[in-house]
């Protein structure tokens, strides 16, 4: 029990020091981001700021599984799974734009669907016309 103590200590603390404001575990990092791709998949719908608000937690996640310090847990590999399974749905949504060419894989696309608002923001800002799902 005081390595899963352990573990979760440590989870929050390199969650918290990547700059989220609230206490992370990895159920809700992991649930986050299955959300975020389920919502992806049906076609996001809502506007640009939200999305790349909503996407902000991949960036949370790297820093996660980057961590030397969370590394020697076991239960990463549990972590390490979920990620992976749901990063390879995402990664299958995307039209590669190279949109931040220094960030991560997941920030340099966007979804090939999206609802008419966030459809709307993509053409204007980037010049790409993605499905539009209502």
């Amino acid at each position: 029990m005081a390595a899963t103590r352990d573990f979760l200590a440590a989870f929050r603390e390199t969650a918290e020091s990547s700059g989220s404001g609230r206490r992370l575990t990895p159920t809700v990092v992991v649930g986050s981001w299955r959300l975020f791709v389920e919502l992806c998949e049906e076609g996001y719908d809502d506007n640009i700021e939200e999305f790349d608000n909503d996407l902000s937690v991949r960036g949370v996640i790297e820093r996660i599984l980057q961590s030397p310090k969370l590394r020697e847990y076991e239960q990463m590999g549990w972590v390490r799974a979920e990620i992976e399974a749901l990063d390879a749905r995402y990664a299958a949504l995307l039209v590669d734009l190279d949109r931040r060419a220094d960030g991560g894989w997941w920030e340099r696309g966007i979804p090939r669907l999206a609802g008419p608002e966030l459809a709307g923001d993509f053409a204007e800002r980037y010049g790409v016309d993605v499905q539009v799902v209502d």
